[in-house]
């Protein structure tokens, strides 16, 4: 069991049962969560969102992002994603996270903090009917790396948590996704909880002892993965 963590302040985007899960498991282990209040409709907006965050905490050490636009979690074949849904969806979940990564540099430089990214594993993997969904996945993986890359130096870790699509989808949705990309059942028979599995994860990245992991993708679905 992760050891409770005092005086840590996270901020978490999005809304849900993901956000919400993961904000009651990182409070459950003693860290003070701030929900950022932002509609992710600029980068103007996302800059304020955090300003207004750092002020009801000592500095911000963790800023931990979940937010997709509606769109990308809708199924569709593929043929059927027309300019307008594909910006819609796949090109402002990516802006979103663009925007977001840009305005955390300094406050988690202040803070020698750690930025972490959660997504689905159906970006390692593709998905029918879910290319927008696999195509933001992927390319915020990528966009996690060249930030850890860059801001090592200045202590500020940027990591990825991939973890099964049912904490995005409705679970009959989410069980089929997994069955396609699996070659066995999840190792731990489910895809795992917010609070409980994934949120222990989120604050070891934040612990000093994890100061050396960096640009790296943490799979974290009961071990669905490594089935293939």
């Amino acid at each position: 069991m992760a050891q409770p963590i005092t005086g840590r302040s996270a901020v978490v985007t999005g809304t849900g049962p993901l956000a919400d899960g993961i904000t009651a498991g990182l409070v459950a282990l003693g860290v003070g969560v701030v929900a950022l209040d932002c509609d992710f409709s600029s980068e103007d907006a996302v800059a304020d969102a955090l300003v207004a965050a750092g002020r009801t905490v000592d500095g911000i050490d963790q800023i931990v992002h979940t937010w997709l636009a509606p769109g990308v979690v809708t199924a569709r074949p593929f043929m059927d994603v027309d300019e307008a849904a594909w910006a819609a969806g796949c090109e402002h979940s990516l802006e979103a996270a663009w925007w977001l990564a840009r305005q955390s540099a300094e406050p988690l430089r202040a803070t020698a903090g750690s930025l972490v990214f959660v997504v689905p594993t159906v970006g390692m993997a593709g998905a029918a009917e879910f290319a927008m969904l696999a195509a933001v996945a992927e390319g915020v993986r990528v966009l996690a790396k060249g930030c850890g890359r860059q801001w090592g130096v200045d202590g500020v870790t940027v990591n990825t948590i991939a973890a099964a699509p049912h904490h995005w989808l409705d679970a009959d949705t989410g069980d089929a996704l997994t069955r396609a990309i699996s070659l066995s059942a999840p190792a731990f028979g489910s895809p795992g909880d917010a609070a409980d599995d994934l949120a222990p994860l989120i604050a070891l990245l934040d612990d000093p002892d994890a100061h050396f992991l960096t640009a790296n993708t943490l799979v974290a679905d009961g071990g669905t993965w490594m089935g293939l």
